[in-house]
């Protein structure tokens, strides 16, 4: 395939996604720190006051649940440091869903509402499915393809015969418009890599889902104590292991546990019943094949391990510079173009 022709594949594929690239730059750059940008957001609403005696998680589901009334919890965050509080989401029997915040420590409800209430919320489901459910999914499925073959095409279109370092080089006595498309192959060939590391293992995160055919679970009204007798039982199969999350199932209590000595992300998992308690299934993250337990550390930066997602918030920076410079060189292009040529006097 000749030159020009990579040329066009990207400039055609970039144009066309180009604010798809941006809105998951922007909303993947945000959910590198979640509970931090959420705190720092929503302080009142996403920090706890440390006023009154600690609740349960049976309690904060109780909670939720009066907030919303009509609406159920379907699944519980667990603070994840000092000073944040348990998140949940609840949903209806048409499946529309609410956010509330709860205070661990004496149990009042900080925030609720829907997803416009909880900013980073919103980012994430953006960034996971465009807020629009499978279809939503498909459509960053696509993005996340186009982005592997710009970085395939671009790298093909730059890639010189000899001396690498001068084809990076950007020279800067040059007119804006020549700098600037310098600054964007010069990045983009140094960005590449990162890029397909992220489009890919995005991939691989979302091409499970978006396979699942199953129904979402109905939300249903679990008391409290009944909460707190499984989840006390899925604990004693991983004592030493802090909660992450809970997902109420119909009679189901599918609780994660923080399993640190695999990755950043894994997860030991229990499932409990709720009406009459028993262990249906315990499974360490050592033997849990999930692929997701494997990639989205990778994904998210945390393999590397603290300066993992500082690495990923510039890639993600410079995917957005690259998202905007693009359709601003082939504009600057096309009016070159279309300026009338002055013929020299006889």
């Amino acid at each position: 395939m000749t030159r020009p022709t990579w040329l066009r594949i990207h400039r055609i594929l970039g144009l066309t996604i180009a604010a798809f690239l941006l809105v998951q730059a922007l909303t993947g750059a945000l959910l590198l720190y979640r509970g931090p940008a959420a705190r720092a957001i929503d302080p009142a609403g996403m920090t706890s006051r440390a006023i009154g005696p600690a609740i349960s998680a049976g309690e904060a589901v109780a909670q939720a649940n009066r907030t919303m009334p009509g609406r159920h919890v379907v699944r519980l965050f667990a603070p994840d440091r000092d000073g944040a509080t348990w998140f949940a989401q609840l949903a209806d029997d048409q499946g529309r869903t609410g956010y509330a915040s709860i205070d661990p420590a004496g149990g009042a409800v900080l925030r609720a509402g829907g997803m416009s209430t909880f900013p980073v919320e919103a980012a994430l489901q953006i960034h996971y499915r465009l807020m629009a459910g499978k279809a939503g999914m498909a459509m960053i499925a696509l993005n996340a393809l186009a982005l592997l073959t710009m970085a395939a095409s671009g790298l093909a279109f730059w890639w010189p015969k000899r001396n690498i370092a001068k084809a990076l080089t950007i020279r800067w006595s040059l007119a804006p418009r020549l700098v600037l498309r310098q600054a964007h192959r010069t990045v983009g060939v140094v960005a590449a890599a990162f890029l397909v590391i992220l489009a890919g293992t995005g991939l691989l995160l979302i091409l499970p889902e978006l396979a699942d055919a199953s129904a979402a679970p109905s939300a249903v009204a679990v008391p409290a104590a009944a909460v707190d007798r499984s989840l006390s039982l899925a604990q004693s199969a991983f004592p030493d292991s802090a909660l992450r999350d809970l997902r109420i199932e119909r009679d189901r209590l599918i609780v994660n546990f923080h399993a640190p000595e695999r990755n950043a992300r894994a997860v030991h998992r229990a499932i409990v019943t709720l009406s009459r308690p028993h262990i249906v299934g315990a499974t360490r993250a050592e033997q849990n094949g999930a692929l997701w337990m494997t990639v989205l550390p990778i994904h998210s930066g945390d393999v590397i391990g603290p300066a993992g997602p500082a690495i990923l918030l510039i890639v993600a920076l410079t995917l957005a510079a690259l998202a905007l410079s693009g359709p601003i060189l082939w504009w600057q292009a096309a009016a070159q173009r279309r300026r009338p040529v002055r013929k020299a006097m006889p």
